[in-house]
């Protein structure tokens, strides 16, 4: 069971889609914050498999936090 992410980046607050077997098992937002969305990233998809977001002013920023 591999878990997929899609998040939509805005300069204050970021909406998280996580996805499991081709359905949507949580949504929800946090703030734009590296730290923040990686621990809600943790909690409530352990198992994920992959992280996207579309491109924009902060996805530089966003790939290296994340990955770091």
């Amino acid at each position: 069971m591999h878990q997929y992410i899609g998040l939509d980046v805005f300069m204050k607050e970021t909406a998280i889609s996580i996805r499991q077997d081709g359905k949507r098992i949580w949504r929800g937002k946090c703030a734009s914050d590296p730290q923040r969305l990686a621990a809600v990233i943790r909690k409530r998809a352990p198992s994920v498999r992959r992280v996207v977001f579309e491109t924009g002013q902060l996805s530089v920023w966003f790939y290296h936090a994340l990955t770091a």
